[in-house]
């Protein structure tokens, strides 16, 4: 359900958490959806962008299981009470946007709105989910944060994800969220958009996407934690209404990334110089 690779040698994680494409069986007989709208919910091939990144052994961590089963970049108690057969605990949020809109930590609508599922789940279904998916996630991924912590008194989580072209009216390439400097250091921040830049990618900081749970719940800049959530425009790798690859395009990004993601690690490096904030 989860991948993951630990190596002390850089200060930095590789997060993957929607980019998953196993389908199971039982998944698949309970929605009334094709298979193709499924698909579009994921962050598709993010994960092929950086092979690159994971080959030369960076610390990261990834689900293979699809983002419209379990959504980890949620609250874990975010969970909309019209998909559920029986009543719901106290505890469950389903007053926020996300629950009302249907798009909680199980969601249960598409990316178009249409309902995912022929039936209502049990509540014993959906904690089965959060057993196998979701905890497991984010027990690894602070595991992967400890470990480092143990070595450098500041290291960097970059979250990745792929939006829409049109996320933005002037289609920016990359966007940059660190739930507005409260997830991490603004000298971190700074010198992650320095190194996009310098490959001429357009950039936009936490507008629309400040982060989501994931960056939001971690990120602790003045215990030395820092996470930034990024954002690749599909355009710029793949037709995004056949979900087609654009080989040579993706090739380029795919070999870029890895080169913007060595010169961050050399530049957290200077910071973490005797591994020591200076």
């Amino acid at each position: 359900m989860i991948e993951s690779n630990f190596n002390s040698l850089y200060p930095i994680i590789i997060s993957i958490p929607h980019s998953g494409a196993n389908y199971s069986k039982s998944f698949l007989n309970s929605t009334k959806l094709s298979f193709n709208e499924l698909k579009f919910s994921e962050d598709s091939y993010v994960d092929q962008l950086l092979s690159d990144v994971l080959n030369k052994k960076f610390t990261y961590i990834k689900t293979n299981f699809p983002r419209s089963y379990v959504d980890v970049n949620r609250h874990p108690f975010e969970i909309d009470p019209f998909m559920i057969s029986s009543k719901i605990p106290n505890f469950i949020n389903s007053n926020t946007s996300k629950t009302k809109s249907g798009i909680g930590v199980i969601p249960r609508v598409s990316i178009y709105g249409n309902d995912i599922y022929n039936h209502l789940l049990t509540r014993r279904e959906v904690i089965g989910r959060l057993l196998l998916c979701y905890f497991p996630y984010y027990k690894k991924l602070k595991y992967l944060i400890r470990c480092l912590k143990k070595k450098y008194n500041n290291i960097l989580v970059l979250d990745f994800h792929s939006m829409p072209s049109k996320s933005t009216d002037n289609e920016i390439d990359i966007i940059i969220g660190n739930n507005y400097n409260q997830s991490c250091n603004r000298d971190f921040t700074s010198l992650i958009k320095y190194n996009f830049n310098l490959f001429n990618y357009s950039l936009e900081e936490n507008n629309p996407y400040p982060g989501g749970y994931l960056t939001k719940s971690l990120g602790n800049p003045k215990n030395g934690i820092n996470v930034i959530q990024i954002e690749i425009n599909r355009s710029l790798y793949m037709d995004e209404k056949s979900l087609i690859k654009n080989i040579n395009n993706m090739n380029i990004l795919s070999e870029n990334l890895y080169l913007i993601i060595q010169n961050i690690f050399k530049d957290i490096m200077k910071f973490n110089l005797n591994y020591i904030f200076l």
